[in-house]
This record gives structure tokens, C-alpha cells and sequence, in this order.
């Protein structure tokens, strides 16, 4: 199979990220098209490795940190909430992430014939690596990457508690993603959240196809606008779930997205809608 030819498209705020619109998609449910597939469940709480830290030493391990993006729970009932610097009624959903893993995933696991193991997944802008520690929990040799030094930190924190050995983290801007700083291609890549904090989406398109073996999980904030345009937007770093620096951010359009993919080689692909209001 050539390249890209199984990318799965998930325009999430063009299909009503978090709006009333999402919830009537669910309720029509997905095209009789698009095979549902068997469902796959986040490993959750999250086990922790024999013999390791304590209950006291985790929580001061976490304390480091003014800031996390996801919400964490341990075995044993050692849980710990998102925060953040501009908290968002949404963002900050206790089960957000498990939702999404939830909606997703599953289609990923049946990209890959049915199961991770063996499989070789990159997850672009890891963050705190909750989906790299994941996949690497069902069996894939995991690379997650962030740019920001803290996100890295904490991925390899909690891979620690955990104790997987499948999934290594990296300090890597995205523009520097390449097979040689990374090691070769991927059965598959995770693109989540990241297009729509990046300038260029069709050259991130671009590059992001080069390091996919076969699928590219892509999970964007669109534009709303039937035609195919980027909206254009100013971020600041102001949050861990913001852009690194200062500057202009586009926003894709779902024909234009459709358009890039095309551009770039890698049009066939599967969209499916909400099965959760996330």
C-alpha cells in the first residue's frame, strides 16, 4: 500500500467539536459506508510498575510541574487533574482524553489489521505522552516528540510510573521531523492537535506523509467555511496547549484539508463522524 493511502481524517470543530451539532451526529451514527469497528478501551487507571515510586514520591514528582495537559490516574487511586494556564470549560473535561481515545483509536487498530503489536507509531507533539504510553501499553514501539522541554519531562515521568519500555520521548521542533533525526519511517503517525497551531498545513501535510509508512491519524481544529481556505489566526504561547512562539497559526477548511491530502498524494482516506460529544 502506498503511502498515506489509509490516512484518516477526523475534522473535529467542523463537525461540532463540543457543540450540540457533534451530539446529533451520534445520534444519526456513522454512514453505513465507514465499517465500525470492534472498540478499543484506554488502559485506565494507568498501571504502575512494581516495586516503584510511592504514593508520596509520585505526588512530589507531579508537584514539579505548575501545568499539565491531561489528567492522570494511577493504580491504586492516585489521580491527578488537568491544569492550566487559560483553563477552558472543555479542554479541561476530566474524561476528555479517554473519550477521544475511545472515538478514535478504534480505527487506528483496524488500520493496522486489527492490532499495534510490532507496529512502529510516531505521535507528533506528544505532549505528555498519554497517547504514546497507550499505543506502547497495546503493544507498538513507540516515538513521541514535543518541542516543549517540560512536556517531554513529564511523558518520561509517567513512563516511569508505568514502566513501558516500548515508547521513547524526544525534544524535537516539528520542522526538524524527519526519517534521519528519528530513525526511519512509521507504520503510522498521529497527528493530533497540532496542524491548526502550525503556519503552513499543506508543507506540514507534506511532512508529516513523508514519515507514514501506511496511516496518518489526523485530528484537526477546521475552519468552518465550505470553501477552501485557511483561516488565519494569532497565537501566543500563553499555554502547554498552545503554539511554542509567538505568531500567525491557520485553520483549514475541511475542502481544503481535502485538497492538500489530494495535493500531496495521500487523498484516499476515511472521515467519520462523532460518536461522542468530546
Amino acid at each position: 500500500m502506498s503511502v498515506g493511502k489509509r490516512v484518516i481524517k477526523a475534522g473535529l470543530r467542523h463537525l461540532g467539536y463540543g457543540t450540540r451539532r457533534s451530539e446529533a451526529l451520534a445520534k444519526r451514527g456513522p454512514p453505513a459506508s465507514i465499517p465500525e469497528p470492534p472498540p478499543v478501551d484506554p488502559i485506565w487507571p494507568l498501571p504502575r510498575h512494581p516495586g516503584g515510586r510511592s504514593d508520596e514520591e509520585i505526588r512530589s514528582e507531579f508537584a514539579k510541574y505548575e501545568f499539565w495537559h491531561y489528567p492522570h490516574e494511577f493504580e491504586g487511586g492516585l489521580s491527578f487533574p488537568p491544569r492550566h494556564n487559560i483553563p477552558s470549560p472543555l479542554v479541561d473535561i476530566p474524561e476528555r482524553h479517554l473519550q477521544r481515545f475511545k472515538h478514535f483509536m478504534p480505527y487506528l487498530v483496524q488500520a493496522q489489521n486489527g492490532s499495534l503489536a510490532g507496529k512502529r507509531i510516531l505521535d507528533i507533539a506528544c505532549n505528555c505522552g498519554f497517547y504514546s504510553i497507550q499505543c506502547a501499553l497495546l503493544g507498538a514501539e513507540v516515538v513521541g516528540f514535543d518541542a516543549r522541554v517540560e512536556l517531554v519531562e513529564q511523558a518520561n515521568l509517567v513512563k516511569s510510573i508505568v514502566g513501558v519500555d516500548k515508547v521513547e520521548f524526544r525534544v524535537l521542533d516539528f520542522w526538524d521531523m524527519s526519517p534521519e533525526t528519528l530513525g526511519g519511517t512509521f507504520d503510522a503517525v498521529l497527528s493530533l492537535g497540532i496542524l491548526y497551531h502550525l503556519p503552513n498545513p499543506l508543507d506540514a501535510l507534506q511532512l508529516t506523509k513523508f514519515m507514514a509508512r501506511e496511516a496518518i491519524l489526523l485530528d484537526t481544529a477546521v475552519s468552518r467555511s465550505d470553501k477552501p481556505v485557511f483561516d488565519l489566526k494569532w497565537e501566543e504561547p500563553t499555554d502547554i496547549r498552545m503554539a511554542t512562539s509567538s505568531g500567525i497559526v491557520a485553520h483549514p477548511s475541511r475542502s481544503a484539508i481535502d485538497m492538500m491530502l489530494k495535493h500531496i498524494g495521500a487523498a484516499d482516506g476515511l472521515r467519520f463522524p462523532f460518536a461522542l460529544p468530546i
